[in-house]
Parts: C-alpha cells; sequence; structure tokens
C-alpha cells in the first residue's frame, strides 16, 4: 500500500501575485519568465524569485548577453523594475521587442502529423516543448524600439564602474548600492509588491582584487551576499561569467554553461549544459529529461530557442525496432526482412 500526499492549491488566492509572475504547478514557488520560453521549460517553468542565476560566457559568442537582453525585455513588457551593471556595452540602449509569429502554429501540426518512418525512437518524442511556446518571441535583429510608454511604467537603476570612488572596491561599492536597493525598495516586507530583475554582465574577476590569489574569494563573497539579499527580496539575478568555479555553484541557484557548436552539418549554434537546477521549497528537485540543450537561432536569427538534442538511450528489456525481430531462430527463410 503506498500513500502519496499532494497539496491543495486554491484556483482563486487571496493574495494578489505581483506583475508579471505566476505559481508553480505545486503552488511553493512564484515564478517568473527568463524572456525565453523555450528555456522555461527546461529550468521548472522559469525562474524563481529571490534566485541567483549564473551563465558560463562562451568566449567565441555573445549568446549570453542576448539572453540577458531578452530576460531585461521580459521584465519592460510584464512592467518590472531593471537593474544593470554592464562592463561591456549598455544592454538597455538595444533591447529586443516582442513579437508573435501566428505561421508557425501551422506548420509544426503539418511536422507533428508526418509519421517518422525510418528514426523509429524519435516518433513519440515530443518535439519542441520549446516550439510550442515559442509563438511569442523576442526579436534580436528588430529595429523597431521599445514603446516609451512602456519603459515609462518602470524603473531603470544602473551600476556603473564610473561612479565608484577609489576608497572602495568595485566588489564593495556594486554589493553596497545593491543592499541598498533591494533592502530598501524591494524588500519582501513591502506594501507594493513589485519585482527587481538585476543584469550584471561580464563579472570579470580582475575587477575584484589585485593579488590574483585573493580573485575567487573575492567573488565567492560577493555571490555569497548577493544570494542571502535575494532570498528575502522580491527579485532576480543574472549574472554572466567568463570564468567556472565548483565553489561558485554552491551559491548559486541555477546554473548552466553555453558553448559554441563547432559541428558543420547542424542546425545548432550553440549547446547549453545544464550544470544546476533550483532547489528551493521542495525536497525532490527538478530532474529534466537530458541536461544537454541545443540553441537555434530560427527565423533568420531573430530569436532564440532552446531544445534537448540527445535523448537517453532505451535499456529496456522490450526495446526492439519491430515485433518480428524479438524471436531469432536459425530456421532458414526466403524471404529477408530487415
Amino acid at each position: 500500500m503506498s500513500i502519496t500526499f499532494k497539496k491543495k492549491v486554491s484556483s482563486t488566492p487571496n493574495v494578489r501575485l505581483p506583475l508579471g509572475t505566476r505559481l508553480n504547478s505545486n503552488g511553493t514557488l512564484l515564478l517568473t519568465s527568463t524572456g525565453i520560453s523555450s528555456l522555461d521549460t527546461f529550468i521548472g517553468g522559469g525562474l524563481p524569485i529571490g534566485s541567483l542565476l549564473l551563465i558560463y560566457e562562451d568566449q567565441n559568442c555573445n549568446l549570453s548577453d542576448s539572453i540577458v537582453r531578452c530576460y531585461l525585455s521580459e521584465g519592460i513588457y510584464n512592467k518590472q523594475d531593471l537593474c544593470v551593471a554592464a562592463l561591456r556595452t549598455d544592454p538597455i540602449e538595444n533591447l529586443p521587442t516582442k513579437e508573435e509569429n501566428i505561421s508557425s502554429s501551422d506548420n509544426r501540426t503539418d511536422e507533428e502529423n508526418e509519421k517518422m518512418k525510418i528514426a523509429w525512437r524519435y516518433e513519440n518524442l515530443s518535439t519542441i516543448d520549446s516550439a510550442a511556446a515559442s509563438t511569442i518571441h523576442y526579436d534580436l535583429q528588430s529595429s523597431k524600439p521599445i514603446p516609451n510608454e512602456l519603459k515609462e511604467q518602470v524603473k531603470i537603476h544602473k551600476i556603473t564602474w564610473n561612479d565608484c570612488t577609489s576608497s572602495q572596491s568595485y566588489r564593495q561599492y556594486l554589493l553596497k548600492s545593491l543592499h541598498k536597493l533591494l533592502t530598501n525598495d524591494y524588500s519582501s516586507q513591502q506594501a507594493e509588491k513589485r519585482i527587481l530583475r538585476i543584469g550584471i554582465q561580464s563579472l570579470s574577476l580582475s575587477l575584484f582584487d589585485g593579488n590574483s590569489a585573493n580573485h575567487f574569494d573575492e567573488l565567492f563573497a560577493f555571490l555569497y551576499h548577493l544570494r542571502i539579499l535575494l532570498r528575502t527580496s522580491l527579485a532576480t539575478c543574472v549574472i554572466t561569467l567568463n570564468e567556472k568555479s565548483k565553489l561558485f555553484e554552491t551559491v548559486a541557484d541555477l546554473v548552466f554553461e553555453l558553448k559554441l557548436s563547432n559541428l558543420i552539418h547542424t542546425d545548432y549554434v550553440a549547446f547549453c549544459q545544464l550544470v544546476k537546477l533550483p532547489k528551493l521549497n521542495t525536497i525532490q528537485p527538478i530532474i529534466p529529461d537530458t541536461w544537454d540543450i541545443g540553441i537555434k537561432l530560427i527565423k533568420h536569427r531573430k530569436n532564440l530557442v532552446f531544445e534537448k538534442y540527445s535523448i537517453p538511450p532505451d535499456l529496456s528489456a522490450d526495446a526492439s525496432r519491430d515485433e518480428k525481430t524479438k524471436s531469432l531462430t536459425c530456421t532458414p527463410s526466403k524471404e529477408f526482412d530487415f
């Protein structure tokens, strides 16, 4: 006899959720989208409020910048405030606009109705949970700016290196600015529930300490204190890094690595390897079908789509291509069936 417990969540909660957020299927987490719906499907539906996401950059591509830009654009369209600390070009200057692809649903229906005859193991595989949600996407090459009436409804905070005084390091200035912002305006105890999206682009180790021996210690301390601030705030944070360390992954809630595709005959421009998934407010963490994801730039390199490109091997005892191949006999046959 097995006993299972399931938490019942009211369909009409008494508490009004902040703009641009929703509860997960169990009703235990408040989620907001990353701005890329196909990526949300791999991380449990979106970013949990109060979580820290680390993206390991690929030196040969700028996909991490595109992900951050979609993340910030999603905040503007959902009336969520932004905080940006960028070391390269300002991502606020050319944010992608939201577009809707209507014709993709008709083409996808025709493809799903067509039965695959050769790749028999792929027949029952859902092709893109991501593609079902990619009818609405952000156009990375759009020349149209985001409407000013949308930008005027949100607050955009910028933390630049030029504002840092010589008496303190950049780490101290950045952490002090975020502490003041999160505790005063975006605390979970505030009456007005507004979400803040923090985007820190290319957080270089060289900006934290002149002594190379203390680089990782300085950055680890920064990430550790930032996570404490996020836990008591209505905010999410996305940080891109050009260095990898197991120490950083212990303080982050979600980590994935970008790798440029060096395959010639492939539709994928890069690959995304999931390193760590959120484990907030749950005993059993999310277990995806695969930890390896392919990234496509479709529709003339306008929007990003995340897909699973590897399939686990079928190790079941009755795995077979055809019912006829299950029994092997030595009796000769006039007809050869392959």
